[in-house]
């Protein structure tokens, strides 16, 4: 038996859509399941940037959350579906 490409979905899956995509049948999603964390950097530098984006914030960061991830392969594994 063959099989086609797999089309998985990913840029915008979060726990709060996941079942969403789950409902319109798709299979694998791809999602960086993150929060943004304080940097651990000490010295910060008033009024010096590292970015041209004045709005960026330097000190922090995305991080992994391994509590959105396990909720996630949660919710995926009551609807039978395969954790990519």
């Amino acid at each position: 038996m063959s099989t086609g490409p797999i089309i998985m979905a990913g840029a915008g899956v979060r726990l709060s859509n996941l079942q969403k995509f789950l409902d319109m049948g798709i299979r694998e999603v791809h999602s960086s399941a993150s929060r943004l964390i304080a940097s651990p950097m000490r010295y910060r530098k008033a009024g010096v940037s590292m970015c041209s984006e004045a709005e960026t914030d330097e000190f922090s960061r995305y991080c992994v959350d391994g509590d959105v991830v396990e909720a996630m392969k949660s919710v995926m594994q009551m609807s039978t579906v395969r954790v990519a």
